[in-house]
């Protein structure tokens, strides 16, 4: 349940706040609440102009239905207006809201771990914010179990955050100018240039095409009946095949080109990276959705360099912040903890160091150890047998369909096992782990390479997971525990003997019993 407070009279963090009164949501948050309406009126109302000469009975009622639920919506949210109020104290976040299903949330402001802002187009129009509290729970999948505060003004916003983030801490600068925030880093657009190089660029092609075909379909309008989709369809079937599939490549791959560079300039416009006085880590960034996260930075445990097989051909990456209560992806929080898009690699490097607060990234200063040879074979056998395997009933099953000629299969087998094979050999080069001074550096995959640097004190504990064969080639996946990101760094296929020694010489005295257990049983 989305969360609507109003405009907050944010107290000072220098005056006691323990007799707070309650605050109930603004009017407009009302208009705000009902604007993901509109979204879907326009191609609605566009399709219906364009097209209204096939309009049939269907669509008029697809429009009727679409009127009925935009009023049981706006109902929806007045009665979420009048019933929520919330409070900040000197200790609590409270937030009380609900009719008929009464929720009362309360977070004390020393687990207070981030703070996300973020105004779409309406809000910004309307002059509000939302914010959402981060606690450092990996269990919430959804707002209903966030503490969001949605309708608070930019200004007040920021000195909420502000707030939150001090732990009313605040002090005294008798009479000195307030100290300005240090940048680390800022857009460049000449990073654009890798925001096609994504997955997204083809998924997005894929959602623009099953969005308009499954409009057309509930709207039961029929393109075969179009004048112009006949004559595209009909110079598509006149001219050569290879023809065909080369134009209609290079209209989807456009397509998918632009969009990315829209969807790029969208979200990073403006981005800033800096580190506030206040001591916390800062990024904004957005065109239309203004995106602001600040990050305490006793919290910030690492980061994460993630690099596609695109972005690595050309030397680049994008860099995510690992830090407790930063939470993950949701609806109106996308991304909290990426840094900086696609960008090249010496930058990132840069960039590392300077959110780390070291003087140089220890991805670069790390010296990885590889991994056995068991850890190929296991990537050799998934490559070489198991990916042909699957091409050959993707093959067998085109070809008993009548899609694929009878041959397919005899090249796909090959072909598969040929570029499995090299697959494989680039993840086992991938493979790597090491100890740099106050971090563990740990580096895997093939399709998507990441590199995670993760503080050594900010390990709580270690797992080792064993499968069958495994156990039989002597290797196991190391798991090192950790409250940021995912709550968990994976070292895969390591060595048992190696991987004791590294748990241990990351956290001295934490695995010693165990290897001195082992060493005793053997």
């Amino acid at each position: 349940m989305t969360v609507r407070t109003p405009v907050l009279d944010v107290p000072n963090p220098q005056r006691p706040t323990t007799d707070q009164p309650w605050q109930r949501l603004h009017p407009r948050m009302i208009v705000v609440s009902v604007s993901w309406l509109v979204g879907p009126a326009v191609p609605l109302l566009g399709t219906i102009l364009v097209a209204r000469d096939l309009l049939n009975s269907h669509g008029l009622i697809v429009l009727g239905s679409y009127v009925v639920v935009a009023g049981v919506q706006a109902g929806h949210e007045w009665v979420r207006y009048r019933t929520t109020r919330f409070r900040i104290t000197d200790s609590q976040v409270e937030l009380h809201s609900g009719l008929f299903f009464r929720t009362d949330k309360s977070i004390p402001r020393d687990r207070v771990r981030s703070a996300d802002l973020t105004a779409n187009p309406v809000h910004r129009l309307f002059g509000l914010e939302a914010v959402k509290v981060g606690t450092g729970q990996h269990t919430a999948r959804s707002e209903d179990e966030e503490l969001v505060l949605d309708g608070i003004s930019r200004a007040q916003a920021v000195q909420f955050r502000a707030l939150l983030l001090s732990r009313g801490e605040g002090s005294d600068t008798g009479g000195e100018a307030p100290a300005l925030p240090v940048p680390l880093a800022r857009m460049r657009w000449s990073w654009a240039r890798y925001a096609p190089l994504t997955v997204t660029t083809f998924a997005g092609v894929l959602a623009v095409v099953t969005g308009i075909s499954k409009l057309l379909d509930t709207l039961g309008l029929d393109l075969t009946s179009s004048g112009t989709a006949r004559g595209v369809w009909d110079w598509l079937s006149a001219v050569p095949l290879a023809v065909a599939v080369a134009v209609v490549t290079l209209v989807l791959g456009a397509i998918g080109v632009a969009g990315s560079l829209v969807a790029f300039a969208e979200a990073w416009y403006g981005h800033r990276l800096e580190r506030e006085p206040e001591g916390s880590l800062h990024i904004s960034r957005g065109l239309l959705t203004s995106r602001s996260v600040s990050v305490a930075e006793r919290r910030i445990c690492g980061v994460e360099l993630s690099r596609p097989l695109p972005l690595r051909l050309l030397a680049a990456g994008r860099l995510n912040l690992l830090a407790t209560g930063l939470g993950g992806s949701s609806a109106q929080f996308s991304h909290p903890g990426q840094l900086i898009p696609a960008a090249p690699l010496n930058a990132a490097h840069q960039i590392t160091a300077a959110v780390l607060n070291e003087a140089s990234s220890p991805i670069t200063e790390a010296v990885l150890h590889g991994h056995p040879r068991p850890a190929l074979r296991r990537r050799l056998v998934r490559g070489c047998l198991w990916a042909p395997a699957g091409a050959i009933a993707l093959a067998g099953a085109g070809t008993a369909a009548g899609v694929l000629p009878w041959w397919a299969a005899l090249v796909a087998a090959p072909l598969t096992a040929v570029c499995g094979a090299a697959l494989a050999r680039d993840a086992y080069r991938g493979l790597g782990h090491a100890l740099c001074g106050d971090y563990l550096v740990v580096r895997q995959g093939t399709f998507v390479r990441r590199t995670v640097a993760l503080r050594r004190d900010r390990v709580v504990g270690w797992t080792g997971r064993q499968t069958y064969t495994q156990r039989r080639a002597g290797i196991f996946t190391l798991t090192a525990t950790t409250a940021a990101g995912k709550g968990a760094v994976r070292i895969r296929d390591i060595g048992v003997a190696e991987g004791l020694r590294f748990a241990e010489a990351a956290l001295p005295g934490l695995v010693a019993p165990f290897c001195g257990t082992s060493a005793d049983r053997d």
